[in-house]
């Protein structure tokens, strides 16, 4: 009996769903290459093309698979919870060094989405001891919803019990056609890397920022029914129509992120409000030289407490998640300031609500508009790097954070009735919104004026704003 016959066997005794599945999948050894090293170990290269592109990575070490699988076990695997979740099935050299771990009573669930990957597996690997382990359990399915079903009841039968593990190149062997399911997998590593220190620090200045007994930015929500509102991001693309919102004062309400805030300032053009959510003292830079000038300013419950209290005007708090302070209006934060504001703005119930410098790519080499607190050059090499639809069409390269802030945007608008514009006029297409020129959006939506700074002082002042 051959190794695949055997494996094939085994599989259809414990996992016959798996085995309908894989039985007729064929190897193209053209794009899915066993290569071996002089000790006749095995590794995958796996060749796909992404955006027209094609490109090839190991799976595997070329030169010592089973020393890296050995290293990769003990630096992911831990011992203080009994249920583990793998992404990424390989040869098995890793499953097999993560079993060995495994203490008693634990159990480890192993996720493939590439049916190609896993059939090699079965063809060149003898994985009778992960096949027949009691402990092992495998998740292997072109269908990316049914393999969220599996995972979601996993995790909400052992509730913070799981620890879930990525094997980085089985996240680049995921289908091109799941590019969602990849990037889901991809944040979930990303979102597992964020250290003590750094919620330490969240933690530090949600503290800090309590004491000021800042009004809840909730104050504000179902104030601004079906009133035109403008979220100002930093986008490269934002210096095409910044000085186009001179015209919609007074026409929209303009609510800037807090890098947003300087370049708007420097054309006379005042939002009327600005964020800013950012943990980081560097966030200062936004409002240095600007700290009296009145303009409302909407700050998450874990902004930087050294940045929030040298604000001097009117300031209030958007509490979120497991910072919601037991209040009655917190916000879905999205991960960006751009995405908090949409958050608001939706909650406000503004009606259009229009994006402007909101790219979230790398346009021209650059992910930041020119006066911006922070822009960055990107290399097509960076290691996260993707590519995402334009919105002429054409593919361009964004990080793993802006595609996330895309996906979480196109969710968040998905069943909301009313209209969503971005008039960024660059960058990466949204599903979900209309795509206009901020001079069109101006000319067709914005018919009426308003005097939103009274507005806002009123409810301000409703609110006992000790600032007002």
């Amino acid at each position: 009996m051959t190794v695949l016959e055997n494996n094939l066997e085994l599989l259809k005794k414990r996992y016959p769903d798996i085995y309908n599945e894989i039985k007729n999948i064929y190897v193209d050894s053209n794009m899915y290459r066993i290569i071996e090293n002089g000790e006749g170990q095995k590794t995958l290269k796996v060749t796909q093309s992404f955006c027209g592109e094609s490109k090839s990575h190991f799976l595997h070490s070329k030169y010592h698979p089973h020393i890296e699988a050995d290293r990769f076990a003990r630096e992911h695997y831990n011992p203080e919870f009994p249920t583990h979740i793998l992404y990424g099935f390989g040869l098995g050299y890793h499953i097999e060094k993560i079993a060995g771990l495994l203490g008693s009573g634990s159990r480890l669930y192993v996720i493939e989405n590439n049916l190609t990957v896993f059939k090699s597996a079965l063809e060149n690997m003898d994985l009778c001891s992960i096949l027949e382990n009691p402990c092992i359990f495998l998740i292997v399915s072109k269908d990316v919803v049914h393999i969220s079903k599996r995972v979601k009841k996993i995790i909400d039968d052992n509730f913070d019990e799981v620890n879930f593990i990525t094997h980085p190149a089985s996240l680049k062997a995921i289908p091109s056609e799941n590019e969602y399911f990849k990037f889901v997998m991809e944040n979930w590593n990303l979102k597992k890397s964020i250290t003590d220190d750094y919620n330490n620090n969240l933690q530090n200045n949600a503290s800090e920022n309590l004491k000021l007994n800042s009004p809840n930015v909730g104050i504000f929500f179902d104030k601004f029914k079906d009133v035109p509102i403008i979220v100002v991001s930093t986008g490269p693309s934002l210096d095409k129509n910044i000085d186009l919102l001179r015209e919609a004062k007074n026409r929209a309400l303009i609510i800037s992120a807090g890098s947003a805030l300087r370049p708007l300032l420097m054309r006379n053009i005042e939002p009327d409000l600005f964020a800013i959510i950012d943990p980081q003292e560097a966030t200062y830079n936004q409002i240095k030289g600007y700290e009296n000038i009145g303009i409302p300013l909407i700050y998450l419950a874990t902004a930087a407490s050294y940045t929030i209290s040298r604000y001097l005007g009117p300031k209030l708090v958007a509490y979120y998640g497991k910072y919601d302070n037991g209040s009655e209006y917190t916000v879905d934060s999205g991960g960006s300031v751009a995405t908090t504001i949409l958050d608001i703005a939706i909650k406000m119930g503004g009606n259009p609500i229009i994006l402007v410098g909101q790219d979230l790519a790398y346009v021209n080499g650059k992910n930041h508009a020119q006066h911006g607190s922070h822009t960055s050059i990107y290399s097509p090499e960076l290691k996260n790097m993707r590519r995402v639809k334009g919105q002429n069409g054409e593919m361009l390269y964004t990080s793993l954070g802006l595609l996330s802030y895309k996906y979480w945007i196109e969710n968040r608008i998905l069943n909301e009735q009313r209209i969503f514009i971005n008039a960024t006029e660059g960058g990466a297409y949204i599903e979900g919104m209309k795509h206009i020129k901020l001079r069109d959006v101006i000319s067709d939506y914005l018919k009426e004026s308003f005097n939103f700074k009274d507005e806002i002082e009123s409810i301000l002042k409703e609110s006992g704003n000790q600032y007002v």
